[in-house]
């Protein structure tokens, strides 16, 4: 019975490959090499392929291959074990092995670094690998060096296998015995004996596969050890598969189960490790390595060709008539009829479950219906019309081409059908046409509610009062309309080219929900369930209470080998559907068990970063983030649209069918891309680091010297306006006591003596008048001085007035001996103003220390010369003397108090003031004195 059953399996097998859910990958879809030595399944649903060229991993896409470039320590891979944390192990002969996790790879050395690693018995228990050979096995230190394991401390035992377990370190067999006893070695080297005539001391494959299960494998047998109560067991192929050996025979665990594989075969094993499931290989792929991964799906690995891909799920659905193309699959009275193009109408065999042919034809085929009134079948093509009455088969041939009809209808006793360019009415006899009712476009035309209606390109017709009209309730509807069926006489099912699908009662139309912008043809309706094959797959409603609801949807996803449908029947239980390339016996309960499986972050890059190495990375206001999306889905020619945001930036969740986003601009942060598309969501974190001066303590500390600056530059200002009104209430004050001074020194002592003795001697001499003009000048010039001490600054006009009344009293005093000129440039301005009590003392030492000492008349020239609207020159000039003759007398120091007044201007800022004392006549016996002021005033105002 079991290899009958094999033989069953094996035939189905070998169907299922011939169609198109069986697929062959080699080096021409992207395999580096089609030696293949293992195939297997990571957590995340990656498939993993271990070639001679190379390590692939493969998300039902693209092959992705690793190789020495990218650190692997040889191409030569031939072993492989998925863990539960994620980390792919790779197996070769090499001084180095390690493992890849997120497409990076970890490679560690021999401890022993001239020693070659050779692990031809390799065991894995979930997180931790075993690298064993004959006689020496390895684990991974903490040092991340691969270290030799010590386990057998007694020469008379030989090495078989290093275990980890939490009480058992290793299995041995006893040297000098024929089939050595075999122990298994405690922790505190304590050996127990074993039972091993199970076991296969001459096995070509043995391994740790849980931490509790230890396997081996020979060409007649397989056997288990288990460690947690020691006990044995053996089960040959031939009891358990029907064969006297297996070839390449080897148990491995992938997805939480234990499988069974070797040449031509693969079975799922069940709890007592006895095959619950075994699926035979055809022997034409020479296959030695076979695994089904979560999706019950099978993956072949051959050592010439690569590897094949086929779903067991999928062995229910077949396919006939391949690879012709079906126009529709319609009932013709009892029968069910296939348009086959170019090869005929075919009838289906319910026996055979199969289309056999039935009328040949290489002609297009336009319809196949049967007329109740009649008792007529009607098989049309574009040449012929064949009827069929009472088991008669008759053929109508047209000469050129067939104009009279593409399908027929009953109506009114007649027979109507359409052509290219309107309806004809039709003797059901002699196929001759009666009338012709002329409409461009029609697709079809059916009998409801008492007329004759008619689909075109433009909207719905009917035959009223003998002409072609459009529908009057309907006349909005413009749609191109394909086809037309009824629906229990009670509505009318409109299908069109990429509008939807409608129904209607002739005075209302309304549109199926789920429908929107299909194109559909040929629909079918049996039993309150209707079948809309479309360009999207076969769309199915139920009609219940007057209302259609859909129900379900099968595609390219879920079972059919493609989403353009022709048409489609149901049997039973099962759909036949027309496609272009036959067509397929679809059970209406199928579901298929392949979907998508993830959808993940395939690369990351920031500022040339690699965000899946390290998902922290440094801000660049010039850089953008560069993602690439992948999805691991292994349904044929699936290019999924998905959804993703990234948080904080984006709230709204945005629709995309590329594999590659790019973000800019943004700001340091947490950022976490989520992704979602049907039931599967994943989600990736990184964080853009700020810059040292993004921080938070940056900010602080700007923020606290920020306010330190404030504080001081405002102390600083506070101290320098408080200097400043210091300083300027002490030159005011110094400026005061400069003025008083310079008041008492042009009231010296001896001028007021000097007037009064002037006055009184011009009195004594009863010369009133004199004395009179005397007192008088003395005193308007005591008034001016006293006003004057009062002003910092007066004008050249008073300036001027205030000399000539000293230089006129000095002049009466000095009796003819003195004259003075004032020289005023016309260019001045007299309003300007001068800081006061500036020129007189220069003037009293002229007169008195220059001309006083002459023994002739003396003059005193007093010269305002205008530099620029904001600049004057001021000359004194006196022809007495001289600096040198009259040095001895101080004449200078009663100067003093005018330095120290011009010292304080200067401060103030407001006047630049230079004085230039010299002899006026160098080569004169009285050389005389000159002295020059110059001011500036530096506010850039007119002085």
């Amino acid at each position: 019975m079991i290899r009958i059953w094999i033989f069953l399996a094996f035939l189905c097998a070998i169907n299922m490959c011939t169609g198109q859910s069986c697929i062959n990958y080699s080096e021409k879809d992207g395999l580096p090499s089609n030696h293949v030595y293992k195939i297997t399944q990571d957590i995340h649903g990656f498939i993993w392929i271990a070639t001679d060229e190379g390590l692939v991993k493969y998300n039902g896409t693209e092959f992705k291959t690793f190789t020495t470039k990218d650190g692997l320590p040889t191409n030569d891979i031939w072993n492989l074990f998925p863990g539960a944390d994620g980390k792919l192990w790779y197996i070769a002969k090499s001084t180095s092995l390690g493992y890849i996790l997120d497409d990076v790879i970890y490679d560690y050395s021999n401890e022993q670094e001239e020693i070659i690693l050779d692990p031809i018995f390799a065991g894995f228990t979930g997180n931790k690998v075993i690298l064993s050979d004959s006689h020496l096995s390895h684990t991974l230190n903490d040092q991340l060096l691969w270290q030799l394991k010590y386990y057998n401390p007694k020469e008379r035992y030989q090495n078989f296998a290093y275990l980890l377990n939490d009480t058992y370190q290793g299995l041995a067999i006893e040297k000098l015995v024929h089939k050595g006893k075999m122990a298994v070695i405690t922790k505190d080297h304590e050996y127990i004996s074993i039972d091993n005539s199970a076991l296969n001391s001459d096995s070509y494959s043995r391994s740790q596969i849980t931490d509790s299960l230890f396997v081996t494998n020979s060409f007649h047998s397989y056997a288990f050890l288990n460690l947690n109560n020691l006990m044995a067991k053996e089960y040959t192929y031939q009891e358990q598969l029907g064969i006297p050996s297996l070839k390449y025979g080897r148990i491995h665990l992938v997805n939480g189960k234990l499988q069974l594989t070797g040449e031509n075969v693969v079975a799922i094993l069940d709890q007592k490790l006895k095959p619950e499931k075994v699926i035979p290989i055809p022997a034409a792929w020479r296959s030695h390595f076979s695994f089904i991964d979560k999706e019950n799906t099978i993956w072949v690995a051959t050592f010439t060709d690569g590897i094949y891909k086929y779903s067991l799920n999928e062995q229910r659905v077949a396919t006939q008539l391949e690879p012709y193309k079906i126009n529709d699959i319609t009932q013709v009275n009892d029968d069910i009829i296939a348009l086959v193009n170019g090869k005929g109408f075919y009838k289906y065999n319910d026996s055979l479950n199969l289309f056999k042919p039935y009328i040949d034809s290489d002609k297009f085929l336009y319809k196949s219906k049967y007329i109740k009134d009649y008792n007529t079948a009607y098989y049309i093509t574009k040449n012929n019309i064949f009827t069929l009455k009472n088991g008669v088969l008759k053929d109508t041939v047209f000469p050129d081409v067939n104009e009279t009809a593409r399908s027929v209808s009953m109506y009114d006793g007649s027979l109507y059908g359409h052509y290219t360019t309107g309806l004809k009415k039709i003797d059901p006899a002699s196929l001759k046409v009666l009338k012709v009712y002329y409409l461009k476009g029609i697709r079809n035309e059916v009998t409801f509610k008492d007329n004759i209606i008619v689909a075109a390109s433009n909207g719905l017709y009917h035959l009223k009062s003998d002409e072609l009209t459009r529908i009057e309730a309907l006349s909005d509807f413009k749609k191109p309309v394909t086809d037309l069926i009824t629906i229990e006489k009670e509505k009318l099912l409109i299908t069109t080219s990429g509008y939807g699908v409608y129904w209607t009662d002739l005075n209302s139309i309304y549109l199926l929900k789920g429908s929107e912008y299909l194109k559909s043809n040929n629909p079918f309706y049996q039993d309150n369930q209707l079948y809309l094959p479309t360009n999207k797959g076969v769309y199915n409603y139920e009609y219940k209470d007057g209302k259609f609801s859909l129900q379900h949807i099968w595609d390219n996803t879920n079972g059919l080998p493609t989403n353009k449908i022709n048409g489609i029947h149901r049997i039973d239980n099962q759909l036949l559907v027309a496609t272009n390339k036959g067509i397929i016996n679809l059970p209406i309960d199928f579901k298929t068990h392949q979907r998508l499986l993830d959808l993940y972050v395939e690369t990351a890059s920031y500022n040339k970063n690699n965000l899946k190495i390290s998902n922290h990375v440094d801000y660049n206001s010039n850089s953008d983030l560069q993602l690439v999306i992948k999805s691991i889905d292994y349904r044929n020619n699936q290019k999924p649209a998905y959804q993703y945001r990234l948080m904080p930036a984006q709230t709204d969740w945005v629709m995309s069918s590329s594999s590659n986003l790019s973000f800019t601009d943004l700001t340091p942060g947490d950022y976490k891309l989520e992704l979602r598309i049907d039931q599967v969501t994943n989600s990736f974190d990184f964080v853009v680091e700020p810059r040292w001066y993004q921080t938070w303590w940056f900010y602080v500390i700007a923020f606290l010297l920020f306010i330190l600056l404030v504080i001081i530059i405002t102390k600083t200002i506070t101290k320098k306006s408080e200097k400043k009104k210091t300083k300027n209430l002490f030159q005011a004050k110094k400026l005061s006591e400069l003025q008083l001074k310079a008041l008492r020194s042009q009231m010296n002592p001896h001028f007021v003596f000097n007037s009064l003795t002037a006055i009184q001697y011009y009195i004594n001499e009863n010369d009133f008048e004199t004395s009179d003009t005397y007192l008088v000048k003395f005193s308007r010039l005591i008034r001016e001085f006293f006003e004057m001490s009062k002003e910092h600054l007066v004008s050249v006009d008073r300036e001027i007035k205030l000399l000539n009344n000293y230089l006129s009293l000095e002049q009466l005093r000095f009796k003819g001996k003195l004259n003075y000129i004032f020289e005023i440039d016309p260019e001045l301005d007299l309003t300007d103003k001068l800081p006061s009590m500036l020129l007189q003392p220069i003037v009293e030492n002229a007169v008195n220390h220059g001309i006083f000492n002459k023994e002739t008349a003396g003059t005193v020239l007093i010269k305002f010369t205008r530099i620029d609207s904001n600049e004057i020159e001021i000359c004194i000039v006196d022809n007495g003397k001289g600096y040198k003759a009259t040095q001895e007398d101080g004449r200078y120091k009663s100067t003093s108090v005018l330095d120290d007044r011009l010292k304080y201007l200067r401060e103030t800022g407001d006047w630049e003031i230079t004085v230039k004392r010299e002899d006026a006549f160098s080569h004169k016996k009285d050389k005389g004195h000159q002295v020059l002021f110059h001011l500036k005033k530096l506010n850039n105002e007119n002085i």
